[in-house]
């Protein structure tokens, strides 16, 4: 819920889709179930998923994000493909392994979570290589997302790469950093996220 009321700082008009058991104030708009994800997509410019991703070691295709409703009606790699998404602007993936590839013998295949959202029509994604930590996460996202603003101006996706070169940097660096964490022995806590765009 960190990561929730920070990125909803960054927007006056936010969608959010929870839980059942997810409280939040406002409301959720509705829940966070994979039919409901790609009804909505068509419409949106920023897509932020806080949640937990997973890759499948046979088929990449198959890798998803675990919503609420991902034991019977998983969101893929495949799922994304045939939406059309012609306002979308940027994803944000804070998810674990969003960017990364399957192992086995399309391990040098870029069919990731990533990937298909850029396919998909998002010209700017941000991704992770490898599990990511969940304080961390939130403050990479508030910083990220306040990198994409310039004074009072809105949002800037175009500024998604150098916003979050800075957004990493200013984490490695120690904002937010959990407690006793040696920043320079432990770059696994901020150095798995990437952006993938032009």
């Amino acid at each position: 819920m960190d990561e929730v009321a920070r990125v909803r700082r960054h927007f006056t008009d936010v969608t959010l889709l929870c839980g059942p058991d997810v409280i939040v104030d406002p409301p959720a708009d509705g829940p966070a179930v994979s039919s409901e994800v790609l009804a909505r997509l068509p419409g949106i410019t920023v897509a932020h998923f806080a949640c937990h991703g997973m890759t499948d070691g046979a088929d990449p295709s198959l890798n998803r994000l675990l919503l609420h409703d991902h034991a019977s009606a998983p969101l893929t790699v495949q799922d994304l493909l045939p939406t059309e998404l012609d306002s979308a602007r940027l994803a944000y993936l804070s998810a674990c392994s969003t960017a990364s590839s399957t192992r086995g013998r399309l391990s040098d295949e870029a069919i990731h979570l990533a990937s298909a959202f850029q396919l998909a029509g998002f010209p700017h994604v941000i991704g992770s290589l490898w599990e990511i930590h969940d304080r961390m996460a939130a403050a990479l996202a508030d910083s990220f997302y306040a990198g994409l603003r310039t004074g009072s101006a809105p949002p800037d996706t175009e500024r998604a790469a150098q916003a979050l070169h800075r957004a990493v940097r200013e984490v490695r660096d120690g904002a937010d950093l959990p407690g006793a964490y040696d920043r320079t022995r432990n770059p696994y806590l901020w150095a798995a996220y990437l952006h993938a765009g032009a």
